[in-house]
């Protein structure tokens, strides 16, 4: 079998935990059931993303590059710029606790020593009921995961996840168990994990992985996979909720230079509603769209906006932006 290829679907089954909305990014443990003999390797490898994980990826800030090294041997180089989908807010994440925590739709929520605790039951097929526990520190990190099993009324295990942080909420430990109703076959794993300025020394049964972050001087930043189209999209949708310094993100550097000089502009948009739009395409797109601009005054006004894109290394950027000067009286 292909090792890259069998490298490749355990990441993308780890991704599908490890991506999602900026909003809200608990470290909610990863549980994968294998689908193959892994090699060591392997196994150290996917010991070390659950760690960063846990730690809500907060390892990758203001970081390029990711190294694994196995017995000083490099295994593999990860591009941390496009690594997420979308460009993580680490300064949310980073302010995130238990109080702006999005509580979900059926969970019970109690509060004891300073933790929160998520009950939530989650209903199968073939009778079997799981009853999920989760205990987060005032941070939002993970100290405690159980998710118990039932056949019907029948107990049948418990796998459990127990962690332990420094005091930069950094996990040192991470503690799996799976217990079973007969007591036989129980199992429990250890991943233990030093610090060495910023980088990881993660340790587990399988050996020890030593994880390298770095900056990375030549690194072009993320890669927009976004079209042009949906560039302009989310540049309108971020100046209508007054976040001027996402839509920068969407913009070349001459342009980032024009908002900050027409920033009083920008900041007396309350609202847009569009109203429809062209465009021609090519090595440069523009873009004609017709917008309804609520201001802060509660004064509204029609008018049009033109955009300019074009193609860069790290994706559609719009390189000049202009709103028909009747909007602005």
């Amino acid at each position: 079998m292909n090792i890259a290829f069998m490298q490749n679907i355990l990441i993308l089954i780890f991704l599908s935990f490890a991506v999602g909305c900026q909003g809200q990014e608990t470290s909610t443990p990863l549980v994968v059931s294998e689908v193959y003999s892994s090699s060591k390797k392997e196994k150290l490898s996917t010991a070390a993303y659950e760690v960063f994980r846990t730690n809500k990826f907060l390892n990758f800030k203001d970081k390029d590059v990711l190294v694994e090294k196995i017995d000083g041997v490099v295994y593999k180089k990860t591009d941390l710029n496009n690594f997420f989908d979308s460009k993580k807010d680490w300064v949310k994440i980073q302010k995130e606790d238990t109080a702006s925590y999005v509580k979900k739709e059926g969970a019970k929520y109690a509060y004891k020593d300073n933790a929160m605790i998520e009950t939530v039951v989650e209903v199968g097929s073939y009778n079997v009921r799981k009853e999920i526990e989760t205990v987060y520190s005032p941070k939002c990190f993970v100290l405690r995961y159980e998710k118990k099993y039932f056949v019907g009324e029948n107990y049948n295990r418990t796998e459990s996840i127990a962690n332990e942080y420094d005091n930069l909420n950094r996990v040192t430990k991470i503690i799996k168990r799976t217990e079973y109703s007969n007591k036989k076959d129980n199992t429990e794993a250890t991943i233990a994990i030093k610090y060495d300025d910023g980088n990881a020394i993660i340790s587990t049964e399988n050996g020890t992985i030593v994880c390298e972050l770095l900056k990375d001087e030549n690194s072009i930043g993320t890669i927009s996979k976004l079209s042009a189209n949906d560039t302009a999209e989310y540049f309108r949708y971020a100046i209508a909720q007054q976040q001027i310094e996402t839509a920068k993100e969407y913009c070349s550097e001459k342009m980032v230079k024009k908002i900050d000089e027409n920033l009083n502009l920008y900041q007396n948009v309350g609202g847009i509603k569009w109203l429809g739009g062209t465009g021609s395409f090519g090595e440069k797109v523009t873009i004609n769209e017709d917008w309804e601009i609520t201001f802060k005054d509660q004064k509204t006004e029609k008018c049009h906006a033109i955009f300019v894109l074009v193609k860069q290394k790290n994706g559609w950027k719009i390189d000049d932006f202009e709103i028909a000067k009747e909007a602005l009286k």
